[in-house]
């Protein structure tokens, strides 16, 4: 099979979706599918090469909220000029880097239904809604900056209603985000799936004690520490504030374990309040982590805690799973039910050090193997196969 991923996070660097379209590509791969991926990157910097997949690359927005009217333009007309010599048999798109493919093909759909563009059918895949988080941080009063209210978001909805218009089939990360589209963007419920982000089981496993101690070691963690993982983008609705104010309520051999990069003013936010309670000390903060290197921070850790105000399916999570430690978490709900993933009831400070000094003290088990054999990307890849069938027979 021929298949055109559409990705706007394509490594490196490895923030954002950027790990979940890379092993999608790498998992399909393997089934021996000839992949081209459109993807904006900074230059001379993508991973290694994978076989069987062609890189078209673009230069990456060059001021924030501009991909519409930049980066993405400049892929649209690429790609009209590519598929004049190419004929994929799938487009797989992520994301809001094809708004005018999408508005293009809702178009040709409308007004042209018998054009050679519509014989490919189009899967859109998506890993949250716009108007969701949107909804979510106004009832939850959390500040939007003009250029995201105004400019960013509006177009980011508008890429989505133009994506369901266009599609023939649609992925979502979780039951909540497929909700949001149908009750948004009136989606056909019949043309959505659910398909949780995966995990590489290669890379995130357990480790030995003596690596384990090794690593710490090298972190400043000492081996009576106790440690608390938060990892992913450091950005206000996932409430790591929430976390570093727990600290001041559990014993000072606790530490909190920060890896990702951040807003700049929330990273500050961070740091204030970590003076504020006199818990600086108890801080580590990395920062930005290259992918290939993140399992070592589950590995370090006795509990990986996200108390987040809501997520759409953080891969985050099933690599912590996959470490064999366990996981509290909050702002959605995994499809499977997995020992050693606790759900925190509310977030005040105070609760979450309570429970989370229970499981650490407690050492639940986790079951490492139900999640290698659900989450592992080779499987996802399978079922996403599912999806590419429907599509290519109901695409018109």
């Amino acid at each position: 099979m021929k298949i055109l991923r559409i990705i706007y996070d394509w490594p490196k660097p490895w923030s954002g979706l950027a790990p979940h379209p890379y092993e999608i590509t790498v998992a399909q791969s393997k089934l021996g599918h000839e992949i081209d991926v459109f993807g904006a990157k900074w230059p001379k910097s993508g991973p290694e090469e994978i076989q069987g997949v062609k890189l078209h690359t673009f230069m990456r927005e060059p001021f924030q909220a501009t991909l519409f009217f930049t980066t993405a333009v400049s892929m649209f007309f690429y790609y009209k000029r590519w598929r004049a010599k190419n004929t994929p048999d799938i487009i797989h798109s992520h994301g809001h880097f094809a708004i005018w493919l999408y508005l293009y093909r809702a178009i040709l759909k409308k007004h042209f239904p018998w054009s050679d563009e519509l014989k490919v059918p189009l899967v859109v895949h998506f890993h949250k809604t716009a108007m969701g988080r949107w909804k979510k941080l106004e009832e939850d009063k959390i500040e939007i900056s003009p250029l995201s209210k105004y400019i960013q978001w509006p177009l980011e909805v508008k890429a989505e209603k133009w994506s369901i218009d266009a599609g023939a089939a649609f992925v979502f990360v979780s039951e909540e985000v497929k909700k949001e589209a149908i009750e948004y963007y009136g989606a056909d419920p019949k043309k959505c799936f659910v398909l949780e982000s995966g995990v590489n089981t290669d890379i995130f496993g357990s480790i030995g004690q003596e690596e384990r101690d090794k690593s710490r070691n090298e972190l400043g963690v000492d081996i009576y520490d106790k440690v608390i993982l938060n990892h992913g983008m450091m950005v206000e609705r996932k409430n790591i504030h929430l976390l570093v104010e727990s600290l001041k309520y559990l014993p000072i051999n606790y530490k909190l374990l920060l890896v990702g990069p951040g807003d700049a003013s929330y990273i500050e936010k961070l740091t204030m309040a970590a003076k504020k309670d006199n818990v600086e000390d108890r801080v580590i903060m990395v920062g930005y982590t290259p992918y290939p290197e993140v399992p070592i921070a589950y590995q370090v850790s006795d509990l990986f805690v996200l108390p987040s105000s809501w997520e759409g399916s953080p891969k985050v999570v099933t690599q912590g799973l996959a470490c064999g430690i366990p996981c509290l978490v909050s702002g959605f709900k995994l499809g499977e039910n997995i020992d050693g993933l606790f759900y925190l009831e509310n977030l005040e400070p105070k609760y979450i050090a309570e429970i989370s000094q229970q499981l650490i003290e407690a050492k639940p088990p986790v079951d490492t193997h139900k999640v290698k054999l659900i989450y592992s990307w080779d499987q996802r890849v399978r079922l996403l196969e599912e999806v590419y069938e429907f599509a290519k027979e109901n695409y018109l």
